[in-house]
């Protein structure tokens, strides 16, 4: 794996020794992450034939760091999206997005003939599906820290003891500070637009979706995400013993596989 720069953005690469599957995929992290926790993934994929891509959006290390970061909007994230596609002559990929990445997979498939499928992980919700909180999260602590950066107009990252509730339940704990350390503060913007709802059409998603859903997940749960997947019409496959963080947990490698298999039965060549 390398890391490549487009100007401002990082990009993590995998090209297949011999490339042998007609699309390229183009992995998108979630809020506050960065495209180096897709390394499993990226190595997976690319040992089977496919050049994989996971770039981290701007201000999230180490793409470029961004001095107003707290104020960078998703129509930011989706250009930053558009940059990758158009410089690396991405013509034909699968969008494949983890949490708020998914969001962003979702809004930018929308009229792009060059999007050969769209997989979302624990996907953020789009304008339309309720906000499924689990009954025992603790989201006042993120509440406060976020009303708090406001105030002071400065990106938010959650603290570790908060994220030992919600991102890492699952997680080894001897790994947890490891993952932790992955993690970056996110834009401010950007979360009161998913809060509010952020607008998708699936009228204009023309290709074969996939939305997995995980049973321990405490931000995105399984019911939001079986409804995002009637909301798109999409195939849904659901995973009850893993959480928010499918790609870093144990069993990493089974979700992998299911979509490799996924993408192999529904993208033709």
């Amino acid at each position: 794996m390398q890391t490549i720069k487009l100007d401002n953005l990082a990009v993590e690469t995998v090209f297949a020794d011999a490339a042998s599957v007609p699309c390229s995929l183009l992995f998108i992290h979630g809020a506050g992450g960065t495209g180096r926790y897709w390394s499993h993934y990226l190595s997976y994929f690319g040992r089977r034939g496919w050049n994989a891509f996971a770039l981290s959006l701007r201000g999230h290390s180490p793409s470029d760091r961004e001095e107003g970061l707290a104020q960078i909007t998703l129509e930011d994230y989706l250009d930053d999206v558009d940059k990758v596609l158009q410089r690396l002559n991405l013509r034909r990929v699968v969008l494949i997005g983890h949490s708020l990445g998914g969001l962003i997979a979702q809004k930018a498939s929308e009229n792009r003939p060059s999007v050969a499928a769209l997989v979302t992980l624990c996907s953020a919700p789009p304008l339309g599906i309720a906000m499924a909180l689990h009954d025992d999260a603790p989201y006042a602590g993120m509440i406060i820290k976020t009303l708090w950066g406001l105030m002071n107009m400065k990106p938010v990252k959650t603290t570790f003891s908060l994220a030992e509730k919600t991102l890492l339940n699952n997680i080894v704990p001897e790994r947890r500070k490891d993952v932790f350390d992955l993690f970056v503060a996110e834009s401010l913007v950007v979360g009161y637009q998913v809060a509010q709802g952020y607008p998708v059409n699936p009228g204009r998603i023309a290709c074969p979706k996939l939305v997995v859903g995980c049973g321990r997940d405490r931000v995105a749960p399984p019911e939001q995400q079986k409804a995002l997947a009637a909301f798109l019409g999409a195939d849904y496959r659901e995973y009850p013993h893993l959480a928010h963080l499918p790609m870093l947990e144990t069993d990493w490698k089974t979700v992998a596989s299911d979509i490799a298999s996924w993408l192999i039965k529904n993208v033709e060549g």
